[in-house]
């Protein structure tokens, strides 16, 4: 038996209803070009540490200049992604809400500030050579946690920054600036390409 087409317009309406919703609590505004920007000032970042002013936590390293080429990359980065989800949720004609935005927040700031306690530790005790599994490790946290309110593709960098926090704490310290580099410069990359392929920008 056929269903009247009330009925059928009344359920496509409700669906309708129920994805705009959904979108609403979501941030699907992520600018993966603005991402891969982040991508590319990491590597940088990384070749500086590499060949200039060596890693922060080797003995002989310029440590203020190596620290301060993260320190730069993290500023710059954070205005390119903020300004990059501004514009981009202008394009999509979907401005941030508040209600979006606090839970956004929730759900990035505490990971983001025990990874910001554990630097302050790691540098005031002279033991650096953890900062590449701090910094991965609470990143991914924070990334993973905000994914839940943005698209799937955040969520799975997210779990990636964890495996190389994790791959970065069984390894020799050698290997951290590596680490760094594939975490932050590559992962930004790869996803960033993704999503800027698959969500427009």
């Amino acid at each position: 038996m056929m269903e009247p087409p009330n009925a059928n317009t009344a359920r496509e309406n409700l669906l309708y209803i129920r994805k705009t919703l959904e979108a609403a609590g979501q941030l699907t505004a992520i600018p993966g070009k603005s991402l891969m920007v982040s991508g590319f000032l990491a590597l940088a970042a990384s070749a500086f540490n590499a060949f200039v002013s060596g890693v922060p936590w080797s003995p002989g390293a310029h440590h203020e200049a190596a620290l301060a080429a993260w320190g730069v990359t993290l500023i710059i980065s954070v205005m390119i992604v903020s300004y990059g989800i501004y514009h981009k949720s202008m394009q999509m004609s979907a401005p941030i809400k508040p209600a979006l935005l606090r839970k956004l927040l929730w759900s990035l700031c505490p990971a983001l500030f025990v990874g910001a306690l554990f630097t302050a530790l790691a540098a005031q005790y002279d033991n650096l050579s953890w900062l590449p599994v701090i910094w991965l490790g609470c990143y991914g946290a924070a990334v993973t946690s905000g994914g839940q309110h943005s698209v799937a593709p955040v969520r799975y960098m997210g779990l990636c920054f964890l495996v190389t926090a994790s791959g970065a704490a069984i390894s020799p310290r050698e290997t951290g600036l590596a680490f760094l580099a594939l975490g932050f410069g590559w992962l930004h990359l790869i996803y960033g390409a993704y999503i800027a392929r698959r969500h427009n920008g």
